[in-house]
């Protein structure tokens, strides 16, 4: 059973805990509206605290953030996906960024200030009186401080040198905070991390299925000490959580579950959003207090599907998976259409989708498109939702196959080949392929591990961020680079659609945040 929030709670929230980091003057915060209930007066008991934590959340899980649109940051902004540019919608994935134009980047920003804010508040109001000392309040304050720790880690990770809010503002000047550098942002991550893995549970009940775990705190942690290359510590806490004995990796015939509605919150799920279906979407309003995920595949999928004329799968992302003998993972991510076709070992197509696949010959790009979270597995296409309809799918934003690899890295670039090695064979074994062999070399083993992220990842929005952080994006999205076929990874955006060094490893700060703080400054080359 997924996390659900009581929606009339969750308007009081919205109207209690109200929180972009705005503009505003002296007058302006004088005023109260008599219609909301009053902070001081939420916060008596175990029950509000737990309505609030659901409110915490709930900023990510909107339509222009993991209800949709975060995928055009991360994921289709690397040389995993090419695209045709389709009005705004496709700015980030083209590396055209234009600031202030795309809802894509406005409104992320803010929501992860919102999470943040409605954290602190959290962590403020507490006490022992009105939330006594015990396993209630580690869990309500382990929540937050995970939820903080999300919330910075995403802004360090897509904006870079932004601020660090660690209290609610008191004071006018509060209301524009100085930036902090990502250095600072990720050690504060880490800190807030570690309060959390004290306090949260290993698991949760299954009326709490999907709320963040020990182990999710330390997955995260260890992600992020990679991130600063920090590799002793990142092996500690990623050694933590394989041996907590809490997960595991699905059984092959299971894998395509990760990224369907079946067997959410299974045991190779460290930490995913929950979402749950509904059956309207309305375009432009976040569809507040749903809490429901969009439909991916109208980004994702053929262009006969896709309003976006969908996003290609470049081709030296398939010759990975051929190199390799990997027709199982393959076949789970990758969906081929075009006429006749009819999958990968036998394993039959969508059929009716291929005698329109035409738009993708005219396009010049191979018909090769997301399998993962793209719906494609529902059946044919009358049983597909229909455009503006919400899914329900949950996003897995940590699984244990991730934490392997993770650790694998952090050994191999400790030194310790073989750990590295066994780890990388113990995802490739569930892939039904070849161990990579023993005694291969620090350079070699690195290699295997980023083949390994490409099968075993591609499409959950980890591949941007691997190449930025290995020092690999200009080498591989850069003005001089050619991959498949002599082709650019983003050929089908223009000849400006290729990553700039010094500029690109971040996303541009929105205008509409750098007019509300004049504290703020645009990132460089924006």
């Amino acid at each position: 059973m997924k996390v659900k929030t009581n929606k009339f709670l969750i308007a009081i929230l919205t109207v209690a805990l109200l929180a972009p980091l705005q503009s505003c003057d002296e007058e302006k915060l004088e005023i109260s509206n008599p219609n909301t209930v009053s902070q001081l007066d939420f916060f008596n008991n175990e029950a509000d605290f737990r309505v609030a934590v659901n409110g915490m959340i709930h900023p990510i899980t909107a339509v222009f953030f993991w209800g949709r649109v975060v995928h055009t940051g991360p994921l289709l902004r690397s040389d995993a996906f090419n695209v045709v540019p389709f009005a705004n919608n496709t700015t980030m994935s083209t590396l055209q960024g234009v600031p202030g134009v795309s809802r894509w980047s406005t409104d992320m920003f803010p929501q992860l200030y919102q999470t943040i804010f409605r954290a602190n508040t959290i962590l403020e109001e507490a006490n022992d009186e009105n939330l006594p000392a015990g396993s209630a309040q580690d869990e309500i304050l382990g929540q937050a401080y995970f939820m903080r720790a999300f919330a910075h880690w995403y802004l360090a990770a897509f904006w870079g040198n932004v601020p660090l809010v660690l209290n609610t503002p008191q004071t006018q000047e509060d209301f524009f905070p100085m930036p902090s550098n990502q250095e600072a942002l990720f050690n504060a991550v880490v800190s807030d991390l570690t309060e959390a893995a004290n306090r949260l549970p290993a698991t949760w009940s299954t009326s709490d299925l999907g709320r963040p775990t020990s182990g999710a705190a330390l997955a995260f942690r260890g992600k992020t000490h990679l991130f600063l290359g920090n590799y002793s510590q990142a092996q500690q806490d990623l050694q933590a959580v394989v041996n907590s004995g809490v997960y595991d990796l699905l059984p092959a015939e299971q894998y395509e579950e990760n990224f369907t509605t079946a067997n959410e919150n299974n045991m190779e799920s460290v930490f995913e959003l929950q979402f749950s279906p509904q059956d309207n979407f309305v375009w432009g309003s976040d569809a507040p207090l749903t809490g429901s995920q969009s439909n991916f595949y109208i980004d994702y999928s053929p262009p006969t599907v896709s309003l976006d004329r969908g996003h290609y799968i470049n081709p030296h992302i398939l010759q990975v998976f051929e190199d390799n003998g990997d027709t199982f993972r393959r076949n789970a991510t990758i969906a081929f259409d075009y006429p006749g076709a009819t999958g990968y070992g036998g394993r039959p197509f969508l059929e009716d989708f291929a005698p329109d696949i035409e738009a993708a010959g005219v396009a010049g790009v191979d018909a090769l498109f997301t399998r993962k979270y793209a719906m494609l597995f529902a059946g044919n296409r009358e049983q597909l939702p229909g455009f503006g309809q919400t899914v329900g799918v949950n996003w897995r934003l940590i699984r244990y196959s991730d934490v392997l690899l993770m650790l694998a890295e952090a050994e191999n670039e400790l030194g310790n080949t073989g750990p590295a090695t066994d780890l990388v064979n113990q995802v490739r074994q569930r892939a039904q392929i070849a161990d990579i062999p023993a005694g291969l070399s620090q350079g070699e083993i690195f290699d295997a591990i980023v083949d390994e992220r490409i099968m075993e990842l591609t499409g959950e929005g980890h591949r941007f961020l691997d190449l930025v952080r290995w020092g690999l994006a200009e080498e591989v999205m850069g003005q001089g680079s050619t991959i498949a076929g002599g082709r650019h990874p983003k050929s089908l955006a223009g000849e400006s659609a290729f990553f700039t060094p010094n500029r690109d490893e971040l996303l541009w700060i929105p205008v509409t945040e750098l007019n509300a703080n004049p504290n703020l400054r645009p990132n460089p080359g924006y």
